[in-house]
Order: C-alpha cells, then structure tokens, then sequence
C-alpha cells in the first residue's frame, strides 16, 4: 500500500475516532453536570459550554502556518535532493494531515452536539479553512517527488506554485 494510501486510511480513521470521541465526551460532560446540578454538593459546578472548548479548535492559524511551511519545504525537495529532507517533509506531512482530519472530527463532533441537543444544524467557522488545509496536504502527499524531480519542466512550474501557494493558504485561513 502506497504512502498516500496509507495516509489517508489513517487521517479518515482519526476523523471517525474524534467524531465519536468527541460526541460522547460532550455529552458525557453534559450528563455529569445535569447530574451535579441534581446532587447536593458544597459549591456548585461551574457550567460547561462546549462552544468554549471548540473555540480553541477553530483558531487554526498554527496549523494552517505549519501546512504551508510543508509547502515551502516540498518546494525546497524539489530543488534539492537530500534523502533526509524528503522523509523529514514526509513525516511532517503525515502528522499534519492525522491533526487536521481529527480538528475536522472534533468540529464534526460538537456540530453533531449541537443538533442533537438543539435541534438544529450548526457548521463551526472553522471547518472551511481546515478542510481546505487539509485537501492541500492530501494532494500534496499524493505527489510523487521523485517523479517530480525527474521533470524539469514539472520541478520549474511547481517551485514558483508551490512558493504562491504557501501564503495563499496563510491568507484563506487567515
């Protein structure tokens, strides 16, 4: 199974695991905190909103920085050739992509959440900036870079739209 086969198993299974994980804790929380309310306890609990939790989740701005730092750096492999550079990029790329699809399934989680208990449908913000952050890092994990080292016309074209795109994507997350 190729790299990018496996990468993507392994981001669509983080993003089921936080969407369940993330539904259940949510409503385990709001299960703890209607049973508190109920138990006759010296100093009340505080209250538990979940938007206060996901709201770290939708400042993706670190992430989308760091994806587009991986778009630097496929630029830079492309014009030099160091073993270890490409495998250092490769890792970042895959670990990247495992942290974005479990962001999108924590975010898929609470809007889960919020339907069932408010009966209606809710998008956090944030979910169109990490979806778009993480269809880039999934094409970028598709390339082949050793195929794209062989083409001269192919490495020429890419370096400059690899080096546009890094800010582009600083700008639509922004």
């Amino acid at each position: 199974m190729s790299f990018a086969k496996l990468q993507i198993k392994a981001a669509a299974t983080a993003f089921v695991l936080f969407v369940f994980a993330s539904l259940c804790l949510f409503m385990l929380a709001r299960g703890v905190s209607n049973v508190a309310a109920v138990l006759p306890l010296p100093k009340r609990l505080p209250a538990y909103l979940p938007s206060d939790t996901i709201g770290a989740l939708l400042d993706l701005r670190p992430v989308t920085m760091l994806g587009a730092g991986v778009l630097l750096a496929v630029a830079v492999i492309l014009v030099i050739r160091i073993p270890f550079l490409d495998r250092a990029v490769q890792m970042l790329l895959s670990m990247l992509t495992l942290l974005v699809a479990s962001i999108i399934g924590i975010m898929t989680g609470y809007a889960g959440f919020v339907s069932i208990n408010e009966h209606r449908l809710v998008l956090p913000a944030g979910v169109l900036p990490a979806a778009i952050c993480f269809a880039v890092l999934v094409a970028v994990s598709f390339a082949d870079i050793e195929g794209l080292r062989r083409s001269l016309l192919l490495r020429t074209l890419l370096v400059p739209v690899l080096a546009i795109a890094a800010p582009v994507l600083l700008i639509i997350a922004g």
